[in-house]
């Protein structure tokens, strides 16, 4: 045998080809565990300190501002969904979660605007992941962080101006909740909204001019029947009204089945509309 022929029955063989890992990752997983990975992904930058404490700070600020400047209304007349009289900290907690709630939500277009022009979105059009998984995951952590708010907006409310429901507990949990659908069902409004503007001043803009009006032409503070007859009529019809009174019945312990279906409905109207343009508009990103 020559040298040739030995070294040549000796050559190592050519390495194996081996997938890279995005493949091996999200190519064998469904839209619910992509859904998870990259809920987590979006949650990441909220567990920062800085964050953390902006969070929490800013429904701290909300009650002060709210509940220390309104207090002198006293208690509200015939409470929440014609029950007994409520101390007016009871009847206004309910409308800053949902309006705490809401805010939370509305965060959801701004973080998938960042996400495009950082030239996530583009790795992620490269990626063998379900698009609508994208959409899923902003929606859940930003209402993982309205979470997050909404009981720093019971436990403060309860530590600061003595926040003790007729509900109790389980009423305040359930209105958590109702304000945390109301919230996720908000946020693909503006997840829409990102995925045609592509343009975060214009979204930003747009987002003040929906919300202020939506969240105080409402009884979120003060009883539309004091209202000028025009706004009345207005707050009668918001959607952040049917909000308001199911929380409230919730926490008051006299909860109306047809307030919180009708939230339920509204919101989950509010998703079958936004969500399918959401993933349309996102495909051409």
């Amino acid at each position: 045998m020559t040298v040739t022929e030995a070294e040549a029955g000796h050559q190592p063989k050519p390495p194996t080809p081996v997938r890279s890992r995005p493949i091996d990752q999200w190519g064998s997983s469904n839209l619910v565990s992509q859904t998870i990975a990259l809920t987590r992904r979006s949650i990441k930058p909220y567990l920062q300190t800085g964050v953390l404490v902006v969070t929490f700070i800013e429904p701290l600020v909300m009650l002060l501002m709210f509940a220390g400047v309104l207090k002198v209304l006293g208690d509200v007349p015939g409470g929440a969904a014609g029950g007994p009289d409520m101390a007016y900290i009871d009847n206004l907690v309910p409308a800053i979660m949902i309006i705490t709630s809401v805010a939370a939500g509305a965060q959801a277009g701004n973080g998938l605007i960042n996400d495009l022009r950082n030239d996530v979105i583009t790795r992620f059009h490269t990626m063998p992941i379900r698009r609508f998984s994208v959409l899923l995951a902003r929606s859940f952590a930003d209402a993982a962080r309205g979470l997050y708010q909404l009981i720093a907006v019971a436990v403060l409310a309860a530590l600061l101006f003595g926040f003790s429901p007729s509900g109790g507990v389980l009423g305040v949990i359930g209105a958590i909740f109702v304000a945390l659908l109301v919230g996720w069902s908000m946020s693909w409004i503006f997840i829409a909204m990102a995925a045609i503007l592509r343009n975060g001043d214009v979204l930003r803009m747009i987002t003040t001019l929906m919300t202020f009006p939506l969240l105080f032409a409402s009884n979120a503070f003060v009883d539309p029947e004091s209202m000028p007859t025009w706004l009345r009529v207005i707050a009668q019809g918001n959607p952040i009204s049917f909000a308001n009174d199911a929380t409230r019945g919730l926490v008051g312990g006299n909860a109306d089945a047809m307030e919180l279906l009708l939230t339920v409905l509204v919101c989950s109207a509010l998703v079958a509309v936004c969500a399918p343009i959401s993933k349309k508009s996102f495909r051409v990103m």
